[in-house]
């Protein structure tokens, strides 16, 4: 079962012209509730939300993402907690425009906590993303 995302909060795109070489680059944070289970083990989910729009290309996008925890609580007395950002990638293009030339980028993020009351409830991204 796959996170829930509340919404995506997106910081203001660095114009292309200060990064070099048409590279975009987005960032935000991103509200979702991910809680722990009763077993007290470690439990993983993903999180899938979309960022852009950007320059679509024929090929696969060339982009990198990393993703850290923003927000995080343990609900409850904490004994072994845990949360952890285990991956951050983008999978391709979504919400084609072919129209327009643009699409937005799929960012996956593989998420962890351990306990039922160990929570995450926003993360940090940044998206770098180039058209070449």
């Amino acid at each position: 079962m796959a996170i829930s995302v509340i919404a995506v909060h997106p910081n203001q795109t660095i114009p292309k012209s200060l990064a070099g070489g048409g590279l975009t680059i987005l960032s935000g944070i991103v509200e979702c509730l991910f809680t722990g289970d009763a077993s007290g083990d470690v439990t993983r989910d993903t999180l899938t939300f979309d960022v852009g729009p950007v320059n679509l290309t024929n090929a696969p996008p060339i982009a990198s993402c990393t993703m850290s925890l923003a927000s995080f609580a343990y609900d409850g007395t904490v004994n072994d907690a845990l949360w952890a950002v285990d991956s951050a990638n983008v999978q391709g293009f979504v919400k084609v425009d072919r129209g327009r030339g643009t699409a937005n980028l799929e960012v996956v993020g593989n998420l962890a906590v351990r306990g039922a009351t160990g929570i995450i409830l926003r993360v940090n991204y940044i998206v770098f993303y180039s058209p070449l």
